[in-house]
């Protein structure tokens, strides 16, 4: 930003339609440009691919491709056109709260700063790790993007398109991406820094967000939902740079970055089950066995249990208080498994942090027809 100084806003502003649409483009462009003998072969409803290997020569599916995808080109830019000043980076909790969550007070001090890193990779870009905050279940953590060579790039989100506005990464301008780079001759440079899904952290699906705080330095956040409860982490990050010439994949510059982190959280674990004994909700199709839930300081995680009595893969469980009120989610990630007719699934669910009641809600509600149902009762088990 030429060292000039922002304000910190907080306006929002609707999602680019070219967020919605980068993702597809960006994955079939990956697909199309990957070497034949890798073997992707897409079902039709799934969207999986089997006997499929990344060129990392690791055995990779669709699906892996596009949970990096929505972290580093589609989740990041749902959130407004903030502009920070330039001379500090943002942090953990200014990401958390930009999205209207609530960063408690006690999980702000739990965020450990500059964390001591390994590097790996031959880039262009250097990728600090700023601030990185555990519990039991989730994981965050800011990388600020700095390019090695000053004043010669503009660094851009993945999901970023050359004819969106400037504005998008922070910018002050009413110049598109592309203009402003060509008023200033920089080269763009697509960006990306993300959890390495292929790690030890058991990370399914993640979230993040990013903004410019000058041409070419950029801080990336990450949330992701993690099955690794271990109190000693090794959390292990991937940042990319693309330049304009790349051709495929092979071309992305990559860089791996670790570090050490340590769950400092306090807990506390408790079990709902239903009041009434039977749990069935959904018009009969569904049947609520108990709902798990951990508590720490970041949040309230939950993970509902069930069963399907029917075929209805459209239908989401979602906890609420006795008064009909939808506990307000986190956006830390979280995830569902679907399981057939008559077996047991889950629907994991991570929520801002609220008071615990000896009796709460479980919601089913259909996104298909658009249909709520009147929601499960459920009771603290002694």
């Amino acid at each position: 930003m030429d060292d000039k100084l922002f304000d910190v806003f907080s306006e929002e502003t609707e999602v680019p339609e070219c967020v919605l649409r980068r993702v597809d483009e960006t994955l079939e462009m990956i697909e199309n440009s990957a070497e034949s003998d890798r073997g992707y072969q897409k079902e039709e409803k799934t969207g999986k691919v089997i006997n499929g290997t990344d060129r990392m020569g690791k055995i990779g599916t669709r699906k892996n491709w596009k949970r990096s995808l929505i972290l580093t080109f589609a989740a990041v830019m749902v959130f407004g056109a903030t502009v920070f000043a330039a001379e500090k980076y943002i942090g953990i909790s200014s990401f958390f709260q930009e999205v209207g969550n609530k960063m408690p007070e006690e999980a702000k001090e739990l965020i450990e700063k500059d964390p001591v890193q390994q590097e790996d990779g031959d880039s262009i870009l250097t990728y600090t790790v700023k601030e990185a905050l555990c519990d039991k279940n989730s994981v965050q953590v800011v990388v600020e993007v700095t390019a090695k060579e000053r004043g010669k790039y503009l660094l851009a989100g993945q999901d970023a398109l050359n004819e969106d506005p400037v504005r998008n990464l922070g910018i002050e301008s009413d110049k598109t991406i592309e203009e402003y780079a060509a008023e200033k001759g920089l080269t763009i440079v697509k960006v990306g820094a993300s959890f390495d899904f292929d790690s030890d952290l058991g990370i399914e699906t993640a979230v993040g967000n990013y903004r410019n705080l000058e041409d070419d330095v950029v801080d990336f956040y990450s949330s992701a939902v993690k099955t690794n409860e271990s109190k000693n982490l090794t959390v292990s990050c991937i940042g990319t740079a693309t330049l304009p010439d790349a051709k495929c994949v092979d071309d992305v510059m990559r860089t791996n970055i670790t570090f050490q982190l340590e769950d400092k959280s306090q807990g506390k674990s408790m079990t709902y089950v239903p009041v009434d004994g039977e749990g069935i909700t959904a018009d009969g199709k569904v049947k609520i066995l108990s709902a798990d839930i951990e508590e720490t300081e970041v949040g309230d995680y939950v993970t509902i249990h069930c069963i399907f009595l029917e075929e209805c893969d459209s239908i989401s469980l979602d906890v609420m208080d006795l008064n009909g009120n939808l506990w307000q989610l986190s956006d830390l990630g979280g995830g569902s498994e679907v399981a057939e007719s008559g077996k047991e699934a889950t629907f994991q669910r991570s929520y801002q942090k609220t008071d615990l009641a000896d009796e709460i809600g479980i919601r089913g509600y259909d996104y298909e027809t658009n249909t709520t149902y009147e929601p499960v009762k459920m009771k603290l088990k002694k």
